[in-house]
């Protein structure tokens, strides 16, 4: 097991800005926020599918809930409800 643990409300949401990019950039700066948004969920997605029921309880979610959010594609960011 890798000990990673993904605090509640980690799953990716929104289209904040990624972290070190301007929110009111150009054109190059929105490209950057959106591939580095998908980095992130991929990477994230890529941990909640290593973590077993009892570390998923430990975050709030079940194994249902992060099944869906492992089986999203990399560009769908937007939160579900």
């Amino acid at each position: 097991m890798s000990g990673h643990v993904i605090p509640r409300g980690a799953f990716v949401r929104g289209a904040a800005a990624a972290p070190g990019v301007p929110a009111s950039g150009g054109l190059a700066a929105r490209w950057l926020g959106s591939v580095l948004r998908m980095a992130r969920a991929i990477e994230e997605r890529r941990i909640l599918a290593t973590l077993d029921d009892r570390m998923l309880s430990d975050i709030g979610a079940n194994r249902l809930e992060a099944e869906r959010e492992i089986g999203r594609l990399p560009w769908d960011t937007a939160p579900r409800g």
